[in-house]
């Protein structure tokens, strides 16, 4: 078994922005110049450079076997961490105070069912949707690519996004080059709830930075936008609060992602 790290750029859950087509060139190396502005929010958070390029052909789509996802669901149950470290012991906290139990649940953006056995494990109904085709050989997971969501949509009780929407719009696996493509993926979430609904959230916290093409680090700027019309109901982290997270990375510890349960805020419902 290939357990990752708990550096939060371990691939389990990749790009989920789904308002525009998927694109299967090769991202840009560098900004485009005509967007760099919109990337930095005209010029507020600086740029790094980590250069990634994970898109794959869906011609050879995924396979997630029943014995890998009884074997992750083994782990779950023992609040096992299979990537992202920390993180995992944050969800599992917010899964006990949110439960998930016989709710439908859509986990968006995938590249192994890790946290669709954490579902699983809770007694939740998980559904995958992902950007690159993926086949299930488990009868409790169902999968679904973007566009045949799009084709027939549907609303959850919870979504749980991992370390996903900090990658849309960056190319990395594929998706279109969008400067907003997470804040649209977030928009986008409000009509995929039921009435009442959560959403599990989890992106890399620190001083903010854009770091081309790997991912975005949400500091004061990226994450009031990425929190536009939603209602903090818990929140778990390192600190007791995203700003305490936010001075810690500023201090040089490690980047990690923190847990978000979230609402769509009265009248903010797509």
């Amino acid at each position: 078994m290939n357990v990752c790290s708990g550096r939060f750029d371990c691939v389990i859950a990749a790009s989920f922005l789904f308002l525009t087509t998927l694109s299967l060139s090769s991202p840009p190396k560098k900004i485009p110049k005509h967007l760099r502005t919109d990337y930095t929010l005209g010029g507020k958070i600086p740029v790094r450079h980590r250069y990634m390029d994970q898109s794959y052909s869906p011609a050879k789509p995924r396979v997630y076997t029943k014995e890998t996802i009884d074997t992750y669901v083994a782990m779950a149950e023992r609040n096992g961490a299979l990537c992202y470290g920390m993180t995992n012991k944050f969800l599992y906290s917010a899964l006990k105070d949110f439960p998930v139990k016989e709710k439908s649940v859509a986990v968006l953006g995938s590249t192994k069912p890790w946290y669709e056995s954490i579902v699983l494990s809770r007694g939740g109904r998980p559904v995958t949707i992902e950007y690159n085709k993926i086949v299930s050989q488990d009868p409790h997971l169902e999968v679904m690519t973007v566009e045949e969501y799009k084709a027939e949509p549907r609303r959850f009780d919870a979504l749980v996004s991992i370390s996903s929407f900090e990658h849309d719009g960056l190319g990395r696996y594929g998706d279109p080059i969008d400067p907003f493509g997470d804040l649209k993926a977030m928009e986008r979430c409000k009509s995929m709830l039921n009435p009442g609904g959560v959403l599990f959230l989890a992106v890399p916290v620190g001083p903010d930075c854009l770091v081309w093409n790997a991912h975005r680090i949400y500091g004061v700027q990226r994450m009031k936008r990425l929190l536009s019309g939603w209602r903090v109901l818990g929140y778990y982290g390192k600190g007791k609060s995203f700003m305490q997270d936010v001075n810690r990375q500023a201090l040089g510890v490690q980047t990690y992602q923190p847990v978000f349960v979230l609402t769509p805020e009265e009248g903010s419902e797509a």
